[in-house]
């Protein structure tokens, strides 16, 4: 759980004509990590390999296959399958069918785009020729002329044009549609040309290509409608049987092209091998637990022509991670692999990520009915995103986080949607809402923590502390464990390190020493109490006073022990990680920062619309309601947001830091995940 598996490196040398046999085997064992030899120095009488003979005629039947259902706009994430097709039946006639889909699909796109092109070419001829409509001018009149000149367009200023044309001559003729769009004709003597074209410039004149043709426009624009409507009935109807095409090669589409994708990932698979003339050599990771199923397999297969031989690695190797944990905690590898993923030689976190970060998460949150909201926010993500792995994970962090806030809300705070279910003591009276005082029943769910008071605050900055305490240390042990065999400074300097953080909490401590003394309260008859109050809390007490502060001598002896262990090692420089690890330690107290922001804007937006709610007016008891729930939802919102948020950074800031190197190499068997074939 806490280590990835165990990895075996192995070399498997076969003869050359074996390596087809070798990639059917290898794929079917989905336990091996292929090295590719690109990345490591060949020898002399090695080169890389090629692919097989097969690879061009496979890959071009996945490229015509691709190509086809671009073209019919197949959207594999929306199609089902009702059950799995064999491998042996795609395999006999797959490369016809692949062309004949090709020529069908081809034929049906090009029909439908000769008839899309048609259809565009008659509606610009409509658009043509619709400003000429209503001057009701045979189209042969526009064109043909010796000694005449002919301008259609729009003018933007036409009583200018009116006015000041006759200045010019009186041999035109000026046809206009109407007032509104002052599309203008204007028909004048080819010697008047040149100044007549001017004045239409200066009138804002927008020049309109002459349509061609012999008729009225509007007996053109009534044929070309009625083409038109042909035209979109064939294109109808040929939507339909690309559809109806679609729908019917959905199945062979999804099934033959993770068929032919198999296929070129088998035959392209020697170009990751070493080869010489006579033989092949496949460098490669193995898990440990399958080492002996996958030579057994091998050898028993090829009959013994096959040498597997396990290899001691070198330390210099990177050795690919594949993670092992139980199934809820897998669902935080994504987390983990957001940040990056382990290396080969780390501790894996993520069973303590599974456990730490939704508490860090609940505790912000603190509330039972912002709990609830989170459970069932978190159940809608999943089935919303069913079909993302990464998104179905979120939530399930989600509904963990909730789980773990309705535990806070109900047995720490006492409270749901920031009303407590009991006044705090000494604060009665109709202006203090509670759920008890709202629904007039006495609720038996008091509040051990009050967030709103001071003494609530100061015990969630303690708690703060010691959660900071508690997962540095443990970070800070782990890469003690970790470091001890590869690197003994820097396990040294971690050992310095947690003493300074120790002698840093232990001061803390000394400082909230009444609240932790309300704590310890109830222990004073136990079994332990003669430990606590006759040796424990005296050796911690012990000290002296600097500036008004006890500073005690066991937070001095372990301070100064840790700093003298940290500048042996490291030097001066090494001090840089001392500030670093107070640091950290302070950055746990957003836990109790962002606890009691969300509980002061739960609480001043309740204060407002009960507020509204009771004040006796329905009007105004309605837009209450209203504003209540759109302010709780606010709060719900950024609280969950900037709680997620901050847990994560907890733990990939201040904790990773600590022991987690990451950069690691994933597991990759050679292999293909199948959804629409199978072998059988």
């Amino acid at each position: 759980m806490f280590k990835p598996r165990e990895m075996k490196h192995a070399l498997i040398i076969g003869a050359k004509e074996d390596v087809e046999h070798t990639i059917e085997l290898l794929h079917s064992l989905e336990a091996v990590h292929i090295i590719d030899f690109k990345s490591r120095e060949l020898e002399e009488h090695l080169h890389i390999g090629a692919p097989t003979e097969k690879a061009s005629g496979v890959s071009q039947s996945l490229l015509k296959l691709r190509s086809s259902a671009q073209l019919l706009a197949f959207e594999r994430e929306k199609q089902t399958i009702s059950e799995k097709q064999s491998e042996k039946l795609i395999q006999r006639d797959v490369t016809l069918k692949v062309q004949d889909l090709e020529l069908s699909v081809h034929s049906l796109v090009e029909t439908k785009t000769r008839i899309e092109e048609h259809f565009r070419k008659i509606d610009e001829r409509i658009h043509q020729l619709e400003p000429f409509t209503a001057m009701d001018i045979p189209l042969e009149l526009y064109q043909g002329y010796d000694h005449v000149g002919v301008f259609t367009g729009y003018v933007r200023d036409y009583k200018k044009l009116a006015e000041s044309l006759p200045k010019i001559t009186d041999e035109f003729e000026l046809f206009t549609s109407n007032e509104t769009d002052q599309m203008v004709a204007l028909f004048v003597s080819k010697q008047y040309v040149e100044d007549a074209g001017k004045l239409l410039g200066d009138c804002g004149f927008t020049e309109i290509k002459l349509p061609e043709g012999k008729g009225l426009p509007a007996q053109f624009i009534e044929k070309w409608t009625d083409q038109q409507k042909e035209l979109s009935e064939k294109l109808l109807q040929t939507t339909k049987d690309i559809l109806e095409f679609r729908k019917r090669y959905a199945e062979f589409i999804l099934a033959s092209e993770e068929y032919l994708t198999i296929q070129v990932q088998k035959a392209e698979a020697p170009v990751l091998f070493g080869m010489t003339e006579h033989s092949f050599l496949i460098d490669c990771w193995i898990p440990a637990d399958d080492i002996k199923k996958v030579k057994e397999t091998l050898e028993e297969e090829m009959q013994g022509s096959l040498f597997v031989e396990e290899i001691e690695p070198k330390h210099e190797d990177e050795p690919p991670t594949l993670l092992k944990n139980p199934r809820p905690v897998r669902r935080f590898e994504y987390l983990l692999e957001l940040y990056s993923i382990p290396n080969y030689r780390d501790i894996d976190p993520s069973f303590i990520l599974s456990l730490i970060f939704p508490l860090f998460f609940g505790l912000m949150i603190g509330d039972i009915g912002y709990g609830i909201l989170l459970i069932l926010f978190g159940v809608l993500f999943m089935k919303m995103f069913k079909d993302s792995e990464g998104f179905t994970n979120i939530g399930w962090y989600i509904i963990i986080a909730g789980v773990f806030a309705s535990i806070f809300g109900l047995f720490l705070f006492g409270d749901m949607f920031g009303l407590p279910f009991l006044p705090p003591p000494g604060e009665t009276g109709e202006a203090v809402y509670t759920w008890s005082t709202l629904l007039g029943i006495h609720i038996p769910i008091p509040s051990l923590i009050h967030k709103m008071e001071s003494l609530g605050m100061t015990q969630l900055l303690v708690i703060s502390i010691i959660a900071g305490f508690l997962h540095l240390s443990l970070g800070l042990l782990i890469g003690i464990f970790v470091e001890r065999k590869h690197n003994k400074k820097h396990a040294i300097t971690k050992i310095g390190l947690l003493f300074v953080l120790t002698a840093l909490t232990l001061l803390i401590f000394v400082m909230a020493d009444w609240t932790i003394g309300q704590w310890l309260k109830p222990l004073k008859d136990s079994m332990v109490a003669p430990l606590l109050w006759n040796y424990l809390i005296p050796l911690v007490k012990a000290g002296f006073s600097f500036g008004g502060l006890l500073v005690p001598y066991v937070s001095v002896v372990f301070g100064v022990l840790g700093i003298v262990m940290i500048i042996i090692v490291t030097g001066g420089f090494g001090l840089v990680e001392v500030l670093e690890v107070t640091s950290h330690l302070m950055s746990y107290t957003r836990l109790a920062a962002i606890c009691v922001a969300k509980a002061a804007m739960a609480f001043a937006f309740n204060m407002i619309g009960l507020g509204l709610i009771l004040s006796g007016n329905i009007v105004i008891g309605l837009l209450g309601v209203i504003l209540l729930i759109f302010m709780q939802l606010m709060v719900f919102a950024l609280g969950a947001l900037s709680s997620g948020i901050q847990a994560v950074r907890l733990h990939y800031v201040e904790f990773f830091m600590k022991f987690y190197k990451g950069e690691g190499i994933r597991f990759n068997p050679f292999r293909y995940i199948r959804k629409y074939t199978t072998t059988e």
